[in-house]
């Protein structure tokens, strides 16, 4: 088992949660993850099993943990990007739609590709999403899962280097951020977001 896992993120079925703990059980078969939940009464214990200590919560919840296996599907975790996209272009679609139409009706128009009708995405829709991201001053985006600058758990510096300076062009006004209830494992993956928002002034993490 990987251990480097410990201390990560994640989020099993809406639920989020810190791995503390990777290993085997005693009394079980396999390996397991002690995951610490950021709502205390969700678990069934406290870090132990049978008498035997494997980990330790920071809440002093006497459920705060659980054991989940490793192969258990975890949610996936969001890039602060496409956290961004999701939470406020994906909002304007609507009203994009029914952009020009004074009845309301949808002015989207469809094409046709293998016999398949599919909708055609305008670029004057997707001019009018990106400006409008890089007018946006207030951002909330707790409860999304972003785990950093990438899509991923892991926060590769080769490839975060790449994609970073996507944020600045993207959304250069904002002035308040929340990013709490995140999969944002350190203050670094942290820093690298912050980093780009020269105008930031009100942060929230927790």
């Amino acid at each position: 088992m990987d251990h480097s896992l410990v201390g990560q993120r994640r989020s099993f079925d809406g639920q989020l949660c810190t791995i503390r703990y990777v290993g085997s059980v005693q009394g079980t078969v396999g390996d397991w993850l002690g995951v610490e939940w950021d709502d205390a009464t969700r678990g069934k214990h406290a870090g132990e099993h049978k008498g035997v200590r494997y980990f330790t919560c920071k809440s002093k919840y006497p459920t705060a943990g659980s054991f989940v296996r490793p192969s258990r599907p975890s949610d996936p975790p969001r890039s602060f990007l496409e956290g961004l996209r999701e939470k406020y272009a994906s909002e304007s679609e609507q009203d994009l739609s029914q952009e020009g139409n004074p009845n309301g009706a949808s002015s989207k128009r469809l094409i046709e590709i293998s016999g398949k009708v599919v909708e055609e995405v305008g670029f004057d829709k997707i001019r009018k999403q990106l400006a409008e991201l890089q007018e946006l001053r207030i951002v909330l985006l707790d409860g999304l899962l972003i785990s950093g600058v990438l899509s991923s758990y892991d926060q590769p510096e080769d490839q975060v280097d790449q994609f970073v300076q996507n944020i600045a062009a993207t959304c250069p006004q904002i002035t308040e951020l929340d990013l709490s209830r995140s999969l944002l494992t350190s203050w670094r993956h942290v820093w690298q977001i912050c980093s780009q928002l020269k105008k930031l002034r009100k942060l929230k993490v927790k």
